[in-house]
């Protein structure tokens, strides 16, 4: 107190240049900020546009475009029940993917996330190992390892578990399989740093009220994770629904998604402008279910806030 009038609270160094900006960004930020925003624009946004512009544009092999704008693309893609029905099978794909991982993948990130041992540097570095080696190698590797003569295949008649070899190339399953292992170590990274930034008093606090590890895990632990699970979860979808090595050398010519449709229309056909079709209702789905995402990951935070 100094003449009867209390003295202002201590701030911090930052706190006027804070309160007289209102929380806006610098000037001098923006500025150092354009050099990224225009190499995102020139390497992102106008191949977009790009794209978005050829699949307006009607395309006659074999000779020059005509002029003018059509919705044909779009309709032929909209108006085909075999399109339509490979756009559904490619999003329950990346949905099976996106499910497998994460299940997978969560007793892996809690175990390093809370495991107590030394020997935890080694075993991430064996979750980010696969990330060093280029996806081709991976799935050429898979592909040896689910081959009719392959390693898997031989385990499974020497243990009497099948009485011929399983075909696991060309199928759904061989390309859920590539697909999940390529997702894995995503999940699991993304996951380790959700879990540890739960606060593991919180878990010592429900013991120490009489709840089990179990229950512990699932009414404190658990909960707190799911925001950081929903965003793992939309990465891991968005990588899955636009991969195409893996269905592409594991799927064949018999299994068809999007990115493998996209290929075909652009190299095989040449028919352009269907193919930047595809590829703008692929981007746009993909993007519609990503927003619509992280609309449910906000409401559920403001939930658990509020909680």
């Amino acid at each position: 107190m100094t003449g009867g009038r209390p003295r202002p609270p201590a701030t911090g160094r930052g706190a006027p240049a804070a309160a007289a900006s209102g929380g806006r960004v610098p000037r001098t930020g923006r500025w150092l900020a354009a050099p990224l925003a225009f190499w995102l624009a020139a390497w992102f946004l106008l191949p977009v546009a790009l794209l978005l512009a050829e699949s307006f544009r009607p395309v006659v092999i074999g000779q020059p475009t005509p002029p003018g704008l059509t919705l044909a693309n779009y309709a032929r893609f909209l108006g085909d029940p075999f399109y339509r029905g490979t756009l559904a099978a490619t999003l329950v794909l990346g949905a099976a993917v996106t499910a497998l991982a994460l299940a997978l993948g969560y007793p892996v990130a809690y175990g390093l996330a809370r495991g107590r041992h030394r020997g935890r540097a080694v075993l991430r570095l064996c979750v980010v190992a696969p990330l060093l080696v280029s996806v081709v190698i991976r799935t050429y590797g898979w592909i040896v390892l689910l081959a009719n003569n392959g390693a898997v295949n031989q385990a499974l008649l020497a243990l009497g578990l099948v009485d011929q070899p399983v075909k696991f190339l060309f199928t759904h399953t061989g390309v859920l399989i590539g697909l999940v292992h390529f997702a894995l170590p995503v999940a699991i990274l993304s996951l380790v740093g959700v879990i540890e930034a739960v606060d593991r008093s919180l878990e010592d606090a429900a013991r120490g009220l009489g709840a089990g590890a179990w229950r512990a895990f699932w009414a404190v632990t658990f909960p707190l994770t799911l925001p950081g699970v929903a965003a793992g979860g939309m990465l891991i979808f968005s990588l899955t629904v636009a991969a195409f090595v893996t269905p592409a050398l594991m799927g064949g010519p018999s299994l068809i998604v999007l990115s493998t449709l996209i290929y075909q229309q652009m190299t095989v056909t040449l028919e352009w402008g269907f193919g930047a079709a595809v590829a703008t209702i692929l981007l746009v789905v993909a993007t519609g279910l990503f927003l619509a995402a992280q609309r449910g990951l906000a409401s559920m935070r403001g939930t658990g806030a509020a909680a």
